[in-house]
């Protein structure tokens, strides 16, 4: 019965998105070039973007491992949206168009939009993955004996099967869809199932001291999240192309805001998932499959099928909207420096097909990528790829005297450092965006002040 009503639902979801895509009869409306996205489609696209596979597994694992403290993630990772709402409406009137590329060569230079488009493009193949594993997670409790590979192929396939044919229009119908559904879902289930333990009081008697702290999350970490994501989420394809296609500044401003409420309390829930899979005594390891556990243990086999599936589509939602930024990313590199003279048409088509094989194809380094700590690998992963590149756009954006030679060195250096960071081995000791926006800044601002001053003499 479980498997059964998972398929259902979220076939039904999947074709809302699908449905989404037939009106779509042009490039722009397929990458929300057209500019007719409301405030509440926006807050809903951005609230499935934070919720994804971090905010359901990833939290309900450091719920499993440390408490409470695991709402953390959503209530600090998703601030960022506050930080876009107040810039909404200076980005819509200086980055004209949908993508972050095409700004970058108007703004910069050529080497300065390939090293953000090749950068994002890596960024994508192993963000993607780590998406993978989280909805992998939630496949395999639900069809048990099922491999992981497998479980991955299931994964892709949800969210590609309405990204390429929906693009912009899906990803906005879906996210509607699941955000309203996985809240209603989950506030039902901690209810209910808390009152077996004696509301959360009791459930926290059942558990190691001090898992109903706060503080359990390391404060550096807290502060990371926060200014990892104003300064490296914020300014990321994923997160403005949705900004850009607001009907209005307005409604992108309205719709950041939106995202921030929608998106930031869900931890709390999936964190009090993980602690309802640590009080049944469950050694479930690194605490990666706390969440699919608790619903598949405290639920009815009806209920538990709805919410795997409103689970797997908000994570699948996640992912699509990185494989639609990424396709628009692929599409740009084809029409500037390919096909120059491609016809919408064929722009549509190229669009869907790259985004499509983009996507199976991330499916190759996923075995690779560990399942432990899955949060704190893919915050390290968006602080060491996105972060550098925020002063280019943001200077940019603000900074008069920002040149092409400052974008290009704050980005390339912010890289470099960020990966060796973490190659290291020190993202435990501090997290790697503190050093990259050190460096990142401080050599944007130094090439910059001395190259415009070449130009001005």
């Amino acid at each position: 019965m479980l498997v059964a009503v998972w398929i259902i639902t979220f076939l039904l979801i999947i074709g809302i998105g699908v449905y989404a895509g037939t009106k779509i009869k042009s490039a722009n409306q397929w990458s929300g070039g057209d500019k007719t996205m409301g405030a509440v489609s926006l807050g809903c696209i951005f609230a499935a973007w934070q919720i994804g596979g971090m905010a359901v597994v990833g939290a309900a694992q450091n719920g499993y491992n440390l408490g409470i403290s695991g709402a953390w993630y959503s209530i600090a990772g998703s601030f960022y949206f506050i930080a876009l709402a107040v810039f909404a409406k200076i980005i819509r009137e200086r980055m004209p168009g949908e993508s972050v590329p095409a700004y970058l060569q108007n703004r910069f230079d050529t080497k300065t939009t390939r090293l953000y488009s090749y950068a994002w493009i890596v960024y994508g193949f192993l963000y993607i993955p780590i998406q993978l594993k989280t909805v992998a997670s939630i496949i395999q409790i639900v069809l048990p004996g099922m491999n992981m590979m497998a479980a991955m192929l299931i994964g892709v396939t949800v969210a590609v099967l309405y990204t390429s044919f929906s693009g912009m229009k899906g990803a906005s119908a879906v996210g509607r869809v699941v955000c309203i559904g996985i809240y209603i879902l989950l506030i039902i289930f901690t209810v209910t199932t808390l009152s077996g333990f004696g509301g959360l009081g009791g459930l926290f008697e059942q558990l190691p001291e001090n898992y109903n702290s706060m503080g359990n999350m390391p404060t550096q970490r807290i502060i990371a999240w926060i200014l990892g994501g104003c300064i490296s989420t914020a300014v990321m394809q994923a997160v403005l192309q949705p900004l850009l296609a607001a009907k209005s500044p307005q409604a992108a401003r309205t719709g950041s805001i939106l995202g921030y409420l929608i998106a930031a309390p869900i931890c709390f829930f999936t964190a009090i998932c993980g602690m309802l899979s640590k009080a049944s005594g469950a050694d479930l390891g690194d605490g990666s499959t706390a969440f699919a556990y608790a619903i598949k243990t405290f639920s009815s086999p009806v209920f538990a099928g709805i919410i795997f599936a409103f689970a797997t589509m908000i994570i699948a939602a996640t992912m699509a909207t990185m494989m639609l930024a990424t396709g628009t990313i692929i599409t740009n590199i084809y029409k500037t420096e390919i096909d120059r003279n491609a016809g919408d048409q064929k722009v549509l088509k190229i669009s869907k097909s790259v985004t499509f094989i983009f996507a199976y194809l991330t499916l190759i380094p996923a075995f690779l990528i560990p399942s432990q700590s899955l949060t704190n690998l893919f915050l390290t992963l968006q602080h060491v790829a996105a972060a550098p590149v925020s002063f280019s756009i943001l200077a940019g954006l603000m900074w008069k005297r920002c040149t092409k030679q400052g974008a290009f060195w704050s980005m390339l250096t912010g890289m470099i450092v960020g990966i060796s960071w973490m190659l290291l081995g020190l993202t435990d000791k501090m997290e790697a965006v503190y050093p990259v926006v050190v460096v990142t800044y401080s050599v944007g601002i130094i090439v910059s002040l001395m190259t415009s001053k070449k130009e001005i003499v």
